[in-house]
């Protein structure tokens, strides 16, 4: 067998993945497949539940070993990315992680005006002497109600039900975790230590 390249597999890979998701493979040739533009392939459809799933584990074992071979930022950006598309799929809407990332809206002077305070109701409630486990459960009490409650204000019209607010609630934090991470890329290339920027899909 001939040898292939790392960057041809690569090549690969991503054409068959843009392929999966868009519903079909493209013919060999470059040409349109036998069933037309935009048509699900045979070949996909074929596939059933299970087959899909394992694909799609595999796809994940081998995107894991891959960045945390690579180390950075890059990997939970990527996965969190993937998680926010699939989540929005979830939603019956329209995947766009980059317009969500971009679309926080938090101000800096209200972030430092909750980071003070959050800090003073710790204090008050633990002292200095609390264990870190139990500031832990404070904080993710606190980022769980703050988010279902916020999303619970926020579903969109005619969408009822706890699933919907916990959802609306998991995509909310899932945005937040990744412009957290993009912001350390911006404050580590800032400071002159520029690092691999993830790639753009």
């Amino acid at each position: 067998m001939a040898s292939v390249s790392e960057q041809r597999l690569f090549d690969a890979l991503a054409v068959i993945t843009r392929a999966f998701a868009d519903g079909g493979v493209p013919a060999l040739d470059g040409a349109e497949s036998e069933t037309g533009a935009g048509d699900p392939s045979p070949a996909i459809d074929a596939l059933n539940d299970e087959t899909r799933e394992v694909l799609g584990e595999a796809a994940l074992a081998v995107a894991f070993g891959a960045f945390a071979s690579r180390g950075g930022d890059g990997g939970p950006i990527h996965t969190l990315t993937a998680a926010m598309g699939l989540m929005a799929i979830l939603a019956d809407e329209e995947p766009d992680p980059p317009a969500e990332i971009q679309a926080i809206a938090a101000d800096d002077g209200r972030v430092e005006a909750e980071i003070d305070r959050a800090g003073e109701a710790v204090d008050q409630e633990f002292g200095r002497e609390a264990s870190g486990e139990a500031v832990t459960g404070a904080l993710e009490a606190r980022i769980l109600g703050t988010a279902l409650t916020l999303a619970g204000c926020t579903l969109p019209e005619g969408v009822d039900g706890q699933a919907a607010v916990r959802l609306r609630a998991a995509r909310l934090l899932t945005r937040l975790a990744a412009g957290m991470l993009l912001m350390n890329l911006t404050s580590t290339a800032a400071a002159g230590a520029v690092p691999d920027a993830p790639a753009q899909g």
